[in-house]
């Protein structure tokens, strides 16, 4: 019996590969954030569907992981598993640990492919950063710096917040880094915005709320 993390893809279902279906086929219980379930539930007919929540998360993530004893279970993620999300899969590691449960990840395409796919970049020649994970930001917030004064591209996932990348340009700005910068928002989705600045300031003076579904590429001028 095995505990898959499946990575689902950015949010366009055709992005789930299809070693993740066959977990997913393959599993009687499926785990999952709500916007992550509802957009595969076509396939989930028949299935045990457990919801997490930030207030369940780990009771939920716990209950799901003791089943793993005697069954398979699927955790859908956004994205693939190993960008973005350490402290995620962390957690469930640890828990099929405590309870002798095989885990198997299954790598996903993250929002970190399709942009770099809609900007015509290798990842040879960019730095990737993430601000959604809990910790020193500001050491990660630095790291920024140091990617842009190497020349490359800055891919950022910023902080989760509605102003999350007037904050990530406010940072750079006070330390005078004069940048361009493109942010994508909700990649692969239907209604997917990409949002192009010439400078900081107009970014940092921009009132549009921007969901948690972000990544922005930073460039050096």
């Amino acid at each position: 019996m095995v505990v898959y993390v499946v990575g689902v893809g950015p949010g366009d279902p055709e992005y789930l590969t299809l070693k993740g279906y066959k977990a997913i086929r393959d599993s009687r219980v499926i785990v999952g954030w709500k916007s992550v379930i509802d957009r595969f539930s076509q396939i989930l007919n028949g299935k045990e569907v457990i919801v997490l929540n930030y207030k369940n998360e780990t009771e939920q993530l716990a209950k799901a992981i003791e089943m793993g004893k005697t069954e398979n279970i699927a955790i859908l993620n956004h994205g693939d598993p190993s960008v973005s999300d350490w402290q995620f899969v962390e957690k469930i590691r640890n828990l099929c640990a405590d309870k002798g449960v095989k885990i198997e990840i299954i790598s996903g395409v993250s929002s970190l492919n399709i942009a770099l796919a809609k900007l015509g970049l290798d990842m040879n020649f960019v730095g990737f950063v993430t601000l959604h994970a809990r910790g020193d930001n500001y050491r990660m917030l630095n790291d920024i710096i140091n990617i842009l004064k190497m020349n490359r591209v800055a891919i950022v996932i910023p902080e989760p917040y509605r102003d999350g990348p007037q904050r990530l340009a406010k940072f750079l700005y006070e330390r005078n880094v004069n940048c361009r910068v493109i942010v994508f928002e909700k990649l692969t989705y239907d209604d997917e915005k990409v949002k192009q600045y010439d400078n900081l300031v107009s970014l940092i003076n921009e009132t549009y709320q921007f969901s948690d579904l972000v990544i922005m590429a930073i460039f050096l001028k």
